[in-house]
């Protein structure tokens, strides 16, 4: 059934959910999907292939998506809470307003993506590549990012208050408005003090 899910219709794929209560898709083919406003919580899509898929709207709390192919995907105002994203592959995706909050994405490839707006609140990002990320507005507050690589990410107006940044890479990152962890010292802009930069 998992490798006929990428010929059915949205609908048929819901009557599927429905009548089997099916919840696990390992290395399901979902690419270009249309799952807009699906309820697949704590399903299994590990090494799911779900690239350019349109999830808006999807409620996939404490999902397996571990190694995913994701890139380009719709995941605007999904709820991804405590999901599991590690290696996971985000390129070019579109997170705003997702709600990703005890999610872990640690490794995971979030290059190019748009998170403005996105709650990510004690979310383990250790290592992962947030390369030229929109991140205008997110909640990493209590985020683990040690050893991410935000450069060139655009963090303006972002809260990091108590996130880990250890070791992160900033190097050209746009922190105008962003609340930084208390005593983070950043060379563009010298010892911060919790509160926002100055603008």
């Amino acid at each position: 059934m998992i490798a006929e899910l990428r010929k059915l219709s949205r609908e048929e794929v819901l009557q599927i959910l429905r009548d089997t209560a099916v919840r696990a898709f390992v290395k399901a083919d979902l690419r270009n999907a249309d799952l807009r406003g699906i309820a697949l919580p704590y399903a299994n899509l590990a090494r799911g292939l779900l690239a350019k898929a349109d999830l808006t709207g999807a409620d996939l709390e404490g999902a397996d998506l571990a190694g995913a192919q994701l890139v380009e995907a719709l995941l605007i105002e999904a709820r991804l809470v405590g999901v599991n994203l590690s290696l996971a592959n985000l390129k070019g995706a579109d997170l705003t307003k997702a709600n990703l909050a005890t999610a872990s994405l640690r490794g995971a490839n979030l290059t190019d993506a748009v998170l403005e707006g996105a709650n990510l609140s004690t979310t383990d990002l250790v290592c992962a590549d947030l390369t030229r990320a929109n991140m205008v507005g997110a909640d990493l507050s209590g985020a683990d990012l040690l050893g991410a690589n935000l450069q060139s990410a655009n963090l303006a107006r972002a809260d990091l208050k108590g996130a880990n940044l250890e070791e992160v890479n900033l190097e050209g990152a746009n922190l105008k408005g962003t609340a930084m962890p208390e005593g983070f010292a950043h060379p563009d802009r010298g010892e911060g003090d919790g509160s926002a930069a100055n603008t």
